[in-house]
């Protein structure tokens, strides 16, 4: 076996954005959080999305965030999602296919939710 395991690329990479409310369809990133930096935050949010609870279609429309995760070191995405927060939790909206036709949707409880907003740094608009 040989590799470079001293790399200083990140493997994973979470992207935090949000519409931009004057060009439709647009996503501005507004925060960055990778597994070179922060490693715990990386793995909570993934350990997040692994233990989510498969809900049939909500009644849902504008998220409050995008949250994607990348590799970087792949040059692919793994996960493209929305959330929206609830009173009690959290709806994610994960892409299921090559665009939004095809959407699951997940819930997550308030604990997580809280935990995600803390992270990004979210703030209701």
């Amino acid at each position: 076996m040989t590799g470079n395991v001293n790399s200083t690329e990140a493997s994973r990479e979470i992207r935090i954005g949000y519409d931009n409310l004057e060009n439709v369809g647009q996503i501005d990133i507004k925060k960055i959080i990778t597994d070179t930096e922060d490693q715990d935050i990386v793995d909570n949010i993934m350990m997040i999305y692994l233990n989510k609870e498969k809900i049939s279609n909500p009644n849902v429309e504008y998220p409050d965030v995008h949250i994607s995760v990348l590799s970087p070191r792949m040059s692919s995405g793994l996960i493209d999602s929305r959330l929206w927060f609830t009173d009690e939790g959290a709806i994610i909206g994960m892409r299921s296919g090559e665009s939004w036709d095809r959407v699951d949707y997940f819930k997550i409880n308030k604990n997580d939710a809280d935990y995600i907003k803390k992270q990004i740094h979210y703030e209701a608009e």
